[in-house]
């Protein structure tokens, strides 16, 4: 099998936006939905947090245009998870590009210094490679790592 780890800079996408705004805040997400066309909702952690973090993302996305609404699910001492809804017309998500090449998402997806980050597994190397090549159309992919491993090592 094959893990692929990449990284983007997704145009469009609400989550990398925020991630460029906040490049030092490590962020992730268990993921979200397309409710509509051009509405999404997620949940997106933010990791490693303190006060003074957690109002400036809450500030920015209460006055950012685009985001439809934001509420603070859960604080705990050192991470806030947050919803959110926000109107956006990405030509795809990183999900539905992985989903579409058949590969499997591992762990949660990553967003921090301005990337989106997933790692995924994939039956052979043409299906990585694919999924790179469909990615260019989504931004700007500053990482792709290709490591041929075992299903043991990556599923743990």
């Amino acid at each position: 099998m094959f893990k692929l780890e990449f990284g983007i800079i997704h145009n469009n996408c609400p989550t990398n936006q925020l991630s460029r705004h906040f490049p030092d805040t490590h962020f992730t997400s268990p993921g979200g939905f397309v409710i509509r066309p051009g509405l999404v909702e997620e949940v997106l952690v933010i990791d490693d947090s303190n006060d003074e973090v957690v109002d400036s993302v809450m500030h920015f996305l209460n006055n950012t245009p685009g985001y439809e609404e934001c509420e603070l699910l859960e604080r705990t001492l050192d991470r806030a998870f947050i919803r959110w809804q926000a109107s956006c017309s990405p030509k795809a998500f990183c999900s539905q590009v992985v989903d579409k090449n058949r590969a499997f998402k591992i762990g949660n997806e990553v967003q921090h210094e301005g990337l989106e980050r997933w790692t995924v597994a994939c039956f052979t190397r043409d299906q990585a490679d694919q999924i790179i090549e469909d990615l260019k159309d989504l931004g700007e992919v500053k990482i792709a790592e290709i490591t041929e491993t075992s299903w043991d090592e990556v599923l743990y």
